[in-house]
């Protein structure tokens, strides 16, 4: 996810009527891949409209450099930590006790890319063929993705195209490639050379969660209980008020994230893919999914990332997701109709 977002914004807070004194407000501390960034305008909105000063909280997010963020957690120096699944099966193979209990990105940030008109209508459709891959980080997901579609690394041939746009781009135009396999930043970077591309990546795979916040288990009920509760009830609003109105979404991460918006139509582009990667599969922002994770687990032990599968419940639990869905999806309308009226 490091090398998926890699642009870096200055933040900028803002508030719906008389803001929250900053003394009267108790910090959370949150590790996170990025800082306020577009890809995360869920923060972004409800700094906007003043859902996490309405919960007595100022957000910190902590950058946890090239340390395991799993370390962040288990010493205490964070309440919650955005985890991919890997990060949370591994951990608890070692005997960490972590629970995922809020899941941040309900799809896949990575995507296997073909042009929009190709015939293929799946990645089965692509054996024989010569698939490029971003980096060698994406080679595992090609071969995982492979795997689903019943064909394996005798069945294509691989080759590593780097970052560049341009390049990622003709490899595709001119036939030299049938896909490229990459992140939201590479599809987007492929876009911004005006090439119409569409995802191939297996259904079961492109449901995967990402950056899911996770906290230590032996915290829930504890001490900061009523914060993490109130962090993620704000962060439920926020995501949903960041579906509702794009206009909105779009100037409240262009103020706070200018970086990325250097190009309207690109950033646009990157906003609503970031959008599909918050959106709930149901109506339960967080939701975490049992059987996802359960097919997770299990392809880790296929692959050997992973001794031995266990019950997805020793990682997963439901405790904060009531709370943190309980607000009035009309009243955040409001809110966003309100913020637009007053700021655009």
């Amino acid at each position: 996810m490091n090398k998926t977002l890699t642009a870096i914004a200055t933040a900028c807070t803002f508030a719906l009527g008389a803001p929250a004194m900053a003394q009267d407000l108790q910090e959370i501390d949150v590790l996170t891949p990025l800082p306020r960034h577009t890809a995360w305008y869920p923060l972004l909105v409800g700094e906007a409209l003043g859902y996490f000063a309405d919960e007595g909280i100022s957000v910190e997010l902590v950058n946890g450099g090239d340390l395991p963020a799993t370390a962040f957690l288990e010493n205490g120096q964070v309440q919650l930590a955005a985890l991919d699944p890997s990060e949370v099966i591994l951990a608890h193979e070692r005997g960490f006790d972590f629970d995922v209990v809020y899941e941040v990105m309900h799809n896949a940030v990575e995507g296997i890319f073909v042009l929009e008109d190709n015939e293929a209508a799946s990645l089965a459709d692509l054996g024989g063929t010569t698939i490029g891959i971003v980096g060698e980080s994406d080679r595992g997901l090609l071969l995982s993705a492979l795997g689903h579609a019943g064909l394996s690394e005798d069945d294509v041939t691989i080759a590593v195209l780097g970052e560049s746009a341009p390049l990622l781009a003709n490899s595709l135009s001119n036939g030299q490639v049938s896909a490229v396999v990459g992140a939201i930043s590479d599809f987007v970077a492929i876009r911004s050379q005006g090439i119409m591309i569409r995802s191939v990546l297996p259904d079961e795979m492109s449901k995967m969660p990402a950056n899911n916040f996770a906290v230590r288990g032996d915290s829930i009920g504890g001490e900061n209980e009523e914060l993490v509760q109130g962090f993620l009830r704000a962060w439920a609003k926020s995501s949903y008020a960041g579906l509702v109105d794009l206009e909105t979404t779009r100037a409240i991460a262009m103020e706070a994230d200018p970086e990325n918006w250097i190009n309207e139509e690109l950033g646009t582009i990157f906003l609503q893919a970031a959008q599909n990667l918050h959106r709930p599969e149901a109506d339960v922002f967080g939701d975490v999914r049992h059987e996802i994770w359960s097919s997770v687990i299990s392809e880790m032990v296929d692959v050997d990332m992973l001794d031995a599968t266990f019950p997805a419940e020793e990682i997963l639990n439901d405790h904060y997701l009531a709370a943190a869905n309980d607000f009035d999806h009309a009243e955040v309308e409001a809110d966003v109709a309100a913020w637009k009226a007053e700021n655009m």
